[in-house]
């Protein structure tokens, strides 16, 4: 019977493995090992935790759940542990599921019920365990796909933590809800309408949970659209800026090609009266009236040309100097887009020039890209910088004030999109870029 007892506990305890996978999901990404070890290492602190636990519960008689909920809070920090994500998607992720896992607790507290009306919700019984395993397994099957498409694309896309942490108390108050309506004893469920009551509302909110991460879900994926929106209309806004001073650099030259044959005629006037000291002034002046040529060609791809001006200009006004060698791919073999493309050079620039900003002299920047064998195209930044950085699970955070750092993560996001990867080490006062991106194959 003793043995019997345990296993009950031990059933009731089960739901948790779909739970972890259900956690996982959106973190295909965010994992710091491979997902053999992932998996491997969980499976060691999930069993150990579990069957401690039902130990426990099975020896000790502790309070209600307590041991559950120290369960829970080991297997949040274990979670963590086995990922590059910030602590705040992580809590987000879990707290969802937690409220998943609540109501499917809920339901199957509802099928015990049925079964025996005089039991309660602290009696654990093979009916709730059988229940809740099913019902958890269910649950995971239906939301695993959709978490790992469309969450997974929020935590690779989206570091404010703010917006996070909104998430964690909206789950946190329906996790409370849930916790309030545990019913304690079974009997109370069959006093008038209270069992459909007791229905009503985890129907509620589950469904308003699901819903609002739907919402949440639309809304992010709203305000990345704009901020990439806003990243081409930036783009634009650098050619604009790039074909304007073109335009005035022809002109320019147009007026000196025509004001050219009078200037012959003056030098061919000043050479037959032997004026050397006048000839002198006035080739000096002419020379000196010559244009600067404000747009320099650095590749052939327009928009990434006009960027690079613009980011020239801009280390230029630090006092930073910035050198380039590029060497891109034909048009055929590249799998960037002008705007991809764009944003991985943009932000390798960006937060490198801010970063050499606040390093000591010599403050320079080293972009090149490369193609090699005709299959791979590599992009490599080296910059100066202070020497202060800010690591969390071996990523580079922002050191702003302000601002959620995404820079990084999206030359990450775009590089892996498309097989690529994208690395960042720093060596005492050298802040280094290594990005690869897979070329298409020859036909």
């Amino acid at each position: 019977m003793g043995i019997q007892e345990y296993f009950t506990i031990l059933l009731c305890r089960l739901f948790v493995i779909p739970a972890g996978f259900l956690c996982l999901a959106p973190m295909t990404n965010q994992l710091i090992f491979d997902r053999k070890r992932i998996l491997f290492r969980m499976g060691i602190v999930v069993s150990s935790l579990l069957t401690a636990g039902a130990y426990i519960d099975y020896v000790f008689h502790p309070s209600p759940y307590f041991v559950l909920a120290a369960e829970i809070v080991l297997f949040f920090f274990a979670y963590c542990s086995c990922l590059t994500s910030t602590r705040g998607q992580a809590a987000a992720v879990f707290a969802f599921v937690c409220v998943i896992m609540a109501v499917v607790s809920n339901l199957s507290h509802a099928a015990a019920a049925l079964r025996d009306p005089s039991s309660g919700a602290y009696t654990y019984s093979v009916t709730f365990g059988l229940t809740s395993l099913c019902l958890s397994t269910l649950a995971c099957v239906l939301l695993f796909h959709p978490m790992k498409k469309y969450i997974s694309y929020l935590i690779d896309h989206m570091n404010l933590w703010f917006i996070w942490w909104v998430t964690i108390i909206v789950s946190a108050v329906f996790l409370l809800m849930e916790i309030f309506v545990v019913p304690v004893n079974y009997s109370t469920l069959f006093v008038n309408r209270v069992f459909m009551v007791f229905w009503v509302i985890n129907g509620a909110v589950l469904t308003l949970e699901i819903l609002l991460g739907t919402i949440f879900y639309h809304i992010v994926k709203s305000l990345l659209r704009t901020a990439e929106l806003q990243l081409r209309t930036n783009i634009l806004e650098m050619q604009e800026s790039a074909y304007e001073k073109q335009q005035r650099y022809i002109d320019e030259n147009s007026r000196m090609r025509h004001d050219f044959k009078h200037a012959l005629r003056s030098i061919r006037v000043m050479v037959d009266e032997k004026d050397l000291e006048g000839l002198n002034d006035f080739l000096n002046q002419y020379v000196s009236s010559f244009p600067e040529k404000e747009i320099i060609n650095y590749c052939d791809n327009y928009a990434l040309n006009a960027a690079l001006n613009y980011y020239a200009a801009e280390a230029a006004s630090k006092s930073t100097e910035i050198r380039f060698r590029i060497d891109l791919p034909p048009a055929g073999k590249m799998v960037l887009s002008d705007t991809e493309l764009c944003s991985i050079i943009g932000n390798i620039l960006e937060n490198a020039i801010r970063a050499a900003g606040r390093s000591e002299d010599p403050r320079y920047i080293n972009l090149n890209t490369r193609v090699v064998n005709e299959k791979e195209l590599y992009i490599t930044a080296e910059n100066s910088f202070d020497g202060n950085v800010k690591l969390r699970n071996f990523k580079y955070q922002t050191t702003k004030k302000k601002g959620g750092g995404i820079g990084l993560r999206s030359i990450v996001s775009i590089a892996e999109a498309h097989g690529g990867i994208a690395e960042f080490h720093h060596d005492g006062y050298r802040f280094y870029s290594d990005i690869m991106v897979p070329l298409k194959a020859s036909d």
